[in-house]
């Protein structure tokens, strides 16, 4: 049997929330699971060993009491400190005191709990807690995998935590079927199809606290930057386009809401357009993805095969180190770990 796959993560909100529901949920089912297997590993193979926040409100409690079902193996977990270089959040502010740990007594803290991968969910924009976390990770000797928009995998990053037969995977976590992977996938098929396209646009509505972080102007313009670019990837000839959050809707909760537009050619210049919504849940579309790199990096680790990394945050990151065509990191992918 291979080795269960020890996970300590960063943030215990809907992702986490919705994650810990997954990994018990599928001890008894493959329903929803976009690859049952991966690597060798089931979903049961994977294990959280700790979680970490800095919402006073959750630092010292159970998993157990903030996830609604309770019938899940991790409840006895108790959430630890963690460290906070940014502006504290308004949320965690207006509700009372935030609780951090130094750098020192985080890295003690995570060694001690020896995962194989330290998973960062923190909200968007607390860019310089999501680097130092990366850092964090080395430091313990984990692999780090980032799903916020910091840029924290670089070719600097990855000869660090490769020196230590480690990974680092990253950044902005492309949900299985969210409105970045959506607008790519069409594009793409679109391409193939002999279309050219020629205008686009995505906008995105959200209810969450990751939503609301994105909208302070300097965290949206980068976020619509890698989102437009990662889109832009899939047309051979550019074309004019523009993606990312534009609105916070309270009343949508954990719910997401992407509107598109598109214009493209076909014959003799005749004009084919686009218009339609999608409305997806974020924690839930992100946990297939997170699941698959987990596993398909722990394989790769097991086989000191450190340059499967480029194929990993290619099929499950917005902006990774090297681009590929969605539909060809979906199958690089697969061909690797799934075949």
């Amino acid at each position: 049997m291979p080795d269960k796959i020890k996970i300590a993560i960063a943030g215990m909100g809907n992702v986490t929330s919705t994650l810990v529901k997954g990994l018990e949920f599928y001890k008894n089912s493959v329903e929803g699971l976009w690859h049952p297997k991966i690597g060798g590993f089931v979903l049961s193979d994977i294990t959280i060993v700790a979680v970490f926040d800095i919402d006073s409100s959750k630092v010292g409690k159970k998993i157990g009491s903030l996830v609604s079902d309770n019938k899940i193996s991790f409840s006895d977990i108790s959430i630890q400190p963690g460290i906070m270089l940014d502006a504290v959040p308004s949320h965690i502010s207006k509700n009372g005191q935030s609780k951090t740990v130094s750098y020192e007594e985080f890295v003690k803290s995570l060694a001690v709990s020896k995962p194989d991968f330290f998973v960062n969910v923190i909200s968007s924009g607390l860019d310089k807690t999501s680097e130092k976390y990366a850092e964090v990770a080395l430091d313990a000797g984990c692999s780090f995998f980032n799903a916020t928009s910091a840029k924290t995998a670089t070719d600097k990053t990855r000869r660090a935590f490769e020196s230590k037969g480690l990974m680092i995977l990253g950044d902005d976590l492309m949900s299985q079927f969210g409105g970045t992977a959506f607008h790519r996938g069409m594009i793409d098929f679109m391409t193939n199809r002999g279309i050219k396209v020629k205008k686009a646009y995505q906008l995105d509505v959200g209810g969450n606290q990751d939503t609301m972080n994105t909208m302070a102007e300097e965290i949206r313009e980068r976020k619509r930057n890698i989102k437009t670019e990662s889109i832009a990837i899939e047309s051979p000839q550019p074309f004019m386009s523009t993606a990312g959050t534009t609105e916070y809707a309270e009343q949508l909760g954990d719910s997401r809401v992407s509107y598109y537009w598109m214009e493209a050619k076909g014959f003799l210049g005749s004009t084919i357009e686009m218009d339609l919504a999608l409305k997806t849940s974020d924690s839930t579309n992100g946990c297939n993805v997170i699941v698959d790199a987990l596993r398909a990096a722990k394989s790769a680790l097991a086989k000191k095969d450190l340059p499967k990394a480029d194929i990993i945050s290619s099929y499950a990151f917005k902006n990774p180190t090297k681009k590929m065509h969605i539909s060809e990191c979906i199958r690089s992918f697969e061909d690797a770990f799934a075949n």
